[in-house]
């Protein structure tokens, strides 16, 4: 599987780690040396403030400030641990729009769900593409994203704009990981006719119609109906 091929445009703006856990590790440690104590009383100052947010201001309200941490203002890919919650019941399909909300950032998104199984040097990082979030199990969310380091809460939202009801609360989890390269697998069943069945091997027949999509799914295991495992040797038309 290579993880860089018919990727999409938007792929040349992300931002990629050649280690991000040891990033994160060393970002978290930095930020930690550098941050104001917990307890401690400070001043604030806030400058070029746009002038809607002090029309809005109320001084009994609550007024959140946020600060970013190094590459936190880049865009990358963002995978997170998400379980449909229970109290919603009907269906809902990878590339839905939603809106999610992770730790302080909220943005309206079109998520891709996936199993959440351990990748690694083994199985080359590929999980297989979920279409729906089945409730009960806990799958992977996709999407793009700017980084945030650290496990944060993460919660999907039905976008609406009724401002009078409240938001209908979809699924919760929790962030997982910034990788790029993660690869989501659709499962496809290919069908053809036996011609000739030897001990060791078969000939098919009417399962492709050009030697391309033969060079195309050689290097993909076969599994058929009664367990058997092999793969594509190679084409006799």
């Amino acid at each position: 599987w290579d993880p860089y091929e018919n990727l999409p445009l938007d792929y040349a703006r992300i931002f990629q780690f050649e280690n991000f856990k040891k990033t994160q590790h060393r970002v978290l440690s930095n930020a930690r040396d550098a941050a104001v104590k917990p307890g401690a009383r400070i001043q604030v100052f806030l400058r070029n403030v746009p002038r809607d947010v002090m029309d809005t201001y109320h001084p009994n309200a609550l007024f959140v400030c946020y600060g970013l941490l190094q590459y936190e203002h880049q865009m990358s890919v963002l995978h997170f641990t998400i379980q449909r919650h229970a109290d919603y019941t009907k269906p809902v399909r990878s590339k839905d729009p939603m809106v999610l909300q992770y730790g302080f950032r909220r943005y309206l998104v079109r998520p891709l769900y996936s199993q959440n199984t351990r990748g690694g040097p083994g199985t080359n990082n590929v999980h297989k593409f979920e279409r729906f979030l089945h409730p009960g199990r806990v799958s992977v969310g996709t999407v793009y994203a700017p980084i945030q380091f650290g496990t944060v809460p993460v919660s999907l939202f039905l976008p609406t704009t009724d401002s009078t009801k409240g938001p209908t609360l979809v699924a919760t989890g929790s962030t997982l990981e910034i990788n790029p390269l993660r690869i989501l697998a659709k499962r496809i069943i290919l069908t053809g006719a036996p011609y000739k069945i030897h001990k060791r091997s078969a000939v098919i027949r009417y399962m492709f119609f050009n030697p391309e999509d033969i060079a195309w799914f050689k290097p993909v295991q076969l599994t058929t109906k009664m367990g058997r495992i092999g793969h594509i040797r190679e084409s006799l038309g």
